[in-house]
């Protein structure tokens, strides 16, 4: 006699495999999403970090007052290219490595990139943004992101 599975034990088979990838799918969802707000963060802390380091001088702080400008500086501390905002995956067209450059926080829009506060009397002179107002994972505001 020949040693077969029945049509059953294939069955049974086949639908205990859909319902663990009913169940992993979302998960590995939500992992991708998390790691690319986690790196988003990591590239405003870079994005940062230059502009700190090509703008703040002892005792002056001068910032650049054009998108252009403000892309030079990002090209010259990233030669291989200014770092993408990285947001969740059905955020369509707001992975962008866009930058602008404004006087307030109220000035950020909703089309991805940089946003950088130029107003030395603003509290927030200096200070880079996400410039987004779209919401991550947990409720917060992109905008919102810490970068130092």
């Amino acid at each position: 006699m020949k040693k077969a599975f029945t049509l059953v034990e294939i069955m049974l088979v086949v639908v205990v495999i859909g319902i663990l990838l009913a169940i992993m799918l979302p998960r590995v969802g939500r992992m991708v999403d998390k790691s690319r707000e986690k790196a988003c963060r990591k590239n405003l802390q870079n994005i940062q970090s230059a502009v700190t380091t090509y703008c703040v001088r002892p005792n002056d702080e001068v910032y650049p007052t054009s998108n252009d400008e403000f892309r030079r500086i990002l090209d010259q501390y990233f030669p291989q290219g200014i770092p993408l905002t990285t947001l969740r995956r059905s955020l369509e067209g707001m992975d962008s490595n866009a930058v602008y450059v404004g006087s307030q926080t109220a000035d950020i829009t909703d089309v991805g990139g940089w946003f950088l506060i130029t107003n030395e009397e603003s509290p927030d002179a200096g200070r880079v943004f996400i410039n987004s107002l779209q919401k991550d994972l947990y409720g917060a505001y992109y905008s919102s992101y810490p970068s130092w």
